[in-house]
């Protein structure tokens, strides 16, 4: 494939000297999440019209979508969330109760995402929420929550499983399986160069474009007192994340969710599209899309993304 092309004959420096580009001018702050005693980080690349808000993967931070939001901050006002424990916002140690990582508590972080981002753009509602795989479950349910706070919904293979006739979540065995590997991923590196070579020699950023690959390396990355670099969102964080991975309650209430929402099947992933086509056939204005994509689509190929964006924003 072209972008599996492009990571492995760009060097860091060329990549990301181009992805930084398109994090100029972009503030950069906290706002309140669900706890007390943590914040969210919060990419804003300011603009005129409407908001958009952009939710990140697991594991992955607010930046890797910058290529999306960057181009559509010429029409849009634009913000792209960090989830706790990632980016730039307030680690939780995993573990314990109640659970900082559960994902009921990380939909009310993203509920105070929302809301946050309003209140700072003096707008009543986000014209267009779009979010990536677990932050596209919990964009969803926090539409349910609050449905009037969200005008449209663009869920890109969002972690989502049908409840069993017993009441529990199917695909469990899948997260326990993620789990277990992240716990296995190398965490440090002796600079961000060598970061980007190891990474694009696995197979998980194999069809990364460049630019995304070093936005992950220089945004989801940092420098320790070692003066080694390593991953922001701690493997122990992910590893929590997905070890509930079939927890989303999204299946509770979606006939109160009124946004006009679009779920996008990627047919290369992980997910059922029964299992969206059985929720959107319960919401008011829902319908869904299976194209021919890896899971990691939006970092992939941001063109298909943003052509998804277009036609939600186009919509009346």
């Amino acid at each position: 494939m072209a972008a599996a092309q492009g990571v492995t004959e760009v060097d860091f420096e060329d990549a990301w000297s181009s992805a930084s580009k398109l994090l100029a001018g972009v503030e950069r702050y906290r706002v309140p999440g669900a706890s007390a005693d943590v914040e969210l980080g919060v990419l804003d690349w300011g603009g005129e019209g409407d908001l958009v808000l952009f939710h990140h993967a697991n594991g992955f931070c607010a930046a890797t979508l910058a290529p999306l939001a960057h181009t559509l901050s010429e029409r849009y006002r634009v913000v792209s969330v960090d989830a706790r424990g990632h980016g730039d916002s307030t680690p939780a140690e995993p573990g314990g109760e109640p659970n900082p990582y559960a994902w009921e508590t990380m939909t009310a972080d993203a509920l105070a995402a929302l809301r946050a981002a309003c209140e700072r753009a003096g707008r009543d509602r986000v014209a267009l929420a779009v979010g990536h795989s677990f932050g596209g479950a919990l964009l969803l349910r926090a539409a349910q929550h609050a449905p009037d706070l969200v005008e449209r919904l663009l869920l890109c293979d969002p972690v989502l499983h049908r409840p069993t006739s017993e009441g529990a979540t199917a695909g469990p065995d899948k997260g326990l399986a993620l789990r277990e590997a992240t716990l296995r991923r190398r965490n440090r590196f002796p600079s961000f160069a060598a970061a980007y070579d190891h990474c694009r020699s696995r197979g998980l950023f194999a069809d990364f474009t460049p630019e995304a690959l070093a936005l992950y390396v220089r945004e989801g990355m940092t420098e320790n007192d070692e003066g080694e670099i390593e991953l922001k969102c701690a493997r122990e964080v992910e590893a929590a994340i997905f070890g509930g991975g079939g927890t989303s309650r999204a299946f509770d209430a979606p006939e109160v969710v009124r946004a006009r929402t679009l779920f996008v099947h990627a047919q290369r992933g992980n997910f059922l599209a029964e299992t969206y086509e059985a929720l959107a056939a319960q919401m008011p204005k829902a319908r869904v899309a299976s194209e021919d994509l890896g899971h990691l689509f939006p970092l992939e190929t941001p063109s298909a993304a943003l052509a998804f964006v277009e036609e939600l924003l186009a919509a009346d």
